[in-house]
């Protein structure tokens, strides 16, 4: 049996009645095979969440509750079974493999174990710097100013 992550929300300025994520029914289910017995496993069972402008959203829960692979299925680093997943409006589901990943400069997941967020080898700055690059988000020059 699974446990359901608890939502835990802040908030801070920003227009707090705009929407910025909607996820509706988010399901990711995987089949899986079991002494030759066709199963599947209900890694996330109907997540549903709104984040509005100025929110930060904590997803808690014991280990194997789904925290991660929700995080994952909005982001479309792993294929939603179903649900809806929308961005400022936006169907994500809908969205090709470039679309997408313009969309994920907006997106972020935080671990609880900063050694798996952050490399301790690298300065904040350079870290900072490297996601900007990944996106191709501004000209090099501007990056460190920004």
């Amino acid at each position: 049996m699974l446990a359901t992550p608890l939502v835990e929300r802040s908030g801070r300025g920003g227009d707090m009645n705009e929407q910025l994520l909607d996820v509706q029914g988010l399901q990711v289910h995987y089949p899986v095979t079991i002494r030759g017995k066709s199963q599947v496993v209900r890694a996330v069972d109907g997540i549903d969440l709104i984040v509005k402008a100025g929110e930060t959203l904590s997803l808690v829960g014991e280990s194997g509750c789904g925290k991660t692979t929700t995080g994952r299925a909005i982001l479309r680093l792993v294929e939603p079974t179903g649900g809806q997943v929308k961005f400022q409006g936006e169907d994500l589901l809908a969205l090709n493999r470039a679309s997408m990943r313009r969309v994920r400069r907006h997106l972020q997941i935080v671990f609880q174990d900063p050694y798996a967020s952050l490399n301790p080898r690298m300065r904040v700055g350079d870290t900072l710097v490297e996601a900007m690059e990944i996106h191709d988000v501004g000209h090099k020059t501007a990056r460190w100013q920004r």
